[in-house]
C-alpha cells in the first residue's frame, strides 16, 4: 500500500489517531486530522503530532471528508454524517487496525482477541507467552500501544508475533482484517448506546473471524452461543474452550480443576492451574484462550508455563491490594458491566462483600444477582445506580443484605465491618464511573486509598503456591 502523496484524513485525535497520523505522514501522505473537541482541550495531543498534519479542530468540514483518498477512524468516534457522505463519494473509510494490518509484514503472526470482558487480561497473557518464546513480540491494539506501531516495532525482525486486543468499535470499520488466530471470549450486554441491539453488537465483535481463511484458527468460548456462531460462520478451523466440560478440539479444565487440558489434534497437553495467580472462573477461561491462541501460533509449551507463572493481574482487574484481620481487598474497578461482575464472582475462592454501583448502563442485573447468591456475604452500594440495583435485589428476593454508602471511603469502612475472617471485599461495580470519578482507574485508586486509610496492609498479588 503506497501512501506517497495521498490525502489521508484521520478522524479523532486520541492515541490511535495520533499514531496513525504520524505513520501516514512518515510515508509521504498529506495528512489532515479532524476532531470535534476544542483546541485547548487537545493541546497535549496536538503537540504530539510534531506538525506532521493539518488540523481541523472544533468541528468537521464535509469537503475534507469527500475530498480525501482515505479516511482512518479512531475507535471512539461513531459514524458521522461526514463519513456517510464520504463513502457515497467513493472514499474508503477504515479503522486504524485495518491500516496496520495492511502494512504488517506477511511473515508476522497476528493474534487478535476480542470479547466484552477479559480481553485485556487475555491479550496481556498471550503477549507475555509469545515474548517468553524469545521471538520478537508486539502486544497492544485497544490495550495500550496502537496496533499501527507494530509495523515499525517489528520492521527489522521481518515477522514476529503481533498480539492485539480488538474492540467492536475498531472492527466496525475493518474491511479485510485477517488474524492468523482470532479468539472470541464472550458477548454480553455493553455499549448498546453505540450499537443499539445485541444482535448488531455481536455482529461487530464477530467480525474478528469474518475474513479468516481455511489455514487460520478461530477460537470461541463454547459456553457463549453468539461467539460460537461467529466462529463457525468463518472459514477458519474452529477451536473451543470451556470451563464447564470437555471439548474435542481446544481447551477445558480437568474434573478437579487442577489442570488446563489442551487437545490440539495430536494428544493432550496439561498445564497446572496453580501456575496462575489470577482468580475466578473467568480468568481460567482467559488463560485457556491465551494458551490456545499461542500454542496454535507455534509457541512452545515451556514458554506457556514460564509466562503463566510470572504473569500478574493488570491494574484494577481483580487485583489483590490489601489485607486486614484476615479480610482481603480486591480492586476490580474495570468490572464496568454486569457480565464482567458475574464472571468475576463465578468460582471466586471466598465469601464476598461486594462494593458495586456508579452510573447505570441500562443492563439487566440478573446475572450479577445469580452469581451473588452463591458467594455474597453482603453488598455495599454507591453512586447513581443505587436505587436501580436495590430494586433489582428486591424483585429477586435476595437473602444477603445490601447497604448504602455515601462515597468510596464510607463503602470500604462499611464493607470491612460486614466481612468475616477469610472473606474478600471486592470492588467490582457493574457500572461506569463517571458519576463520581474521572474513569475506572481513578475509581480504583480511590478504593486503594480507602483500603489504606482503614489500616490494611498493602499487598502485591502473590506468586501461585506461595
Amino acid at each position: 500500500m503506497n501512501l506517497l502523496g495521498k490525502r489521508i484524513l484521520v478522524v479523532g485525535l486520541a492515541r490511535s489517531g495520533i499514531a496513525a497520523a504520524r505513520f501516514c505522514a512518515a510515508r509521504g501522505a498529506k495528512v489532515t486530522v479532524t476532531d470535534a473537541a476544542r483546541a485547548e482541550k487537545l493541546a497535549k495531543a496536538i503537540a504530539k503530532l510534531d506538525g506532521c498534519a493539518t488540523l481541523e479542530i472544533g468541528g468537521h468540514r464535509p469537503e475534507t471528508f469527500t475530498n480525501s483518498d482515505l479516511i482512518v477512524m479512531s475507535p471512539g468516534v461513531p459514524e458521522l454524517p461526514e463519513t456517510t457522505a464520504a463513502r457515497q463519494a467513493g472514499v474508503e473509510v477504515i479503522a486504524e487496525i485495518e491500516l496496520a494490518y495492511r502494512f504488517l509484514h506477511r511473515e508476522a503472526v497476528l493474534i487478535a482477541i476480542t470479547g466484552t470482558n477479559g480481553k485485556s487480561t487475555t491479550t496481556s497473557l498471550a503477549g507475555a507467552i509469545c515474548a517468553e518464546s524469545g521471538v520478537p513480540t508486539f502486544c497492544g491494539g485497544n490495550l495500550g500501544n496502537p496496533l499501527i506501531e507494530a509495523v515499525d516495532t517489528l520492521a527489522n525482525s521481518k515477522g514476529g508475533y503481533v498480539v492485539a486486543e480488538v474492540a467492536g468499535f475498531q472492527l466496525e470499520t475493518c474491511a479485510g482484517f485477517r488474524p492468523k488466530v482470532a479468539a472470541g471470549l464472550n458477548i454480553t450486554e455493553d455499549h448498546l448506546d453505540r450499537f443499539g441491539t445485541m444482535d448488531f453488537y455481536a455482529e461487530m465483535k464477530n467480525r474478528v473471524f469474518r475474513w479468516q481463511g481455511p489455514e487460520d484458527h478461530a477460537i470461541a468460548n463454547a459456553l457463549d452461543p453468539r461467539v460460537v456462531a461467529g466462529a463457525r460462520g468463518s472459514n477458519a478451523r474452529t477451536w473451543f474452550f470451556s470451563s464447564a466440560g470437555e471439548v474435542n478440539a481446544g481447551a477445558f479444565l480437568s474434573s478437579d480443576r487442577a489442570e488446563v487440558i489442551l487437545r490440539l489434534g495430536d494428544g493432550e497437553e496439561r498445564y497446572p492451574t496453580s501456575d496462575l495467580v489470577i482468580v475466578g472462573t473467568h480468568n481460567l477461561e482467559n488463560a485457556m484462550a491465551a494458551y490456545l491462541a499461542t500454542r496454535l501460533s507455534g509457541v512452545p509449551p515451556e514458554a506457556v508455563r514460564m509466562a503463566a507463572r510470572a504473569f500478574r493481574p493488570l491494574p484494577h482487574r481483580m487485583e489483590l491490594v490489601g489485607e486486614k484481620d484476615g479480610v482481603h481487598f480486591y480492586d476490580d474497578s474495570k468490572g464496568t458491566n454486569v457480565g464482567a461482575v458475574a464472571a468475576a464472582l463465578d468460582g471466586f475462592p471466598a465469601r464476598v462483600v461486594l462494593i458495586a454501583g456508579g452510573k447505570d448502563k441500562g443492563g439487566d442485573y440478573t446475572p450479577m444477582i445469580q452469581a451473588l447468591k452463591k458467594c455474597a456475604r453482603a453488598v455495599v452500594l454507591i453512586g447513581e445506580a443505587t436505587p436501580i440495583i436495590e430494586k433489582a435485589f428486591t424483585e429477586a428476593r435476595v437473602s444477603f443484605p445490601s447497604v448504602r454508602a455515601g462515597d468510596m471511603h464510607d463503602a470500604v469502612r462499611t464493607a470491612f465491618s460486614l466481612a468475616h475472617v477469610d472473606d474478600a471485599v471486592v470492588l467490582s461495580p457493574a457500572c461506569s464511573s463517571y458519576d463520581m470519578f474521572d474513569n475506572f482507574e481513578h475509581r480504583g485508586l480511590v478504593f486503594r486509598d480507602a483500603v489504606a486509610v482503614i489500616g490494611a496492609r498493602r499487598l502485591d498479588t502473590p506468586r501461585a503456591g506461595s
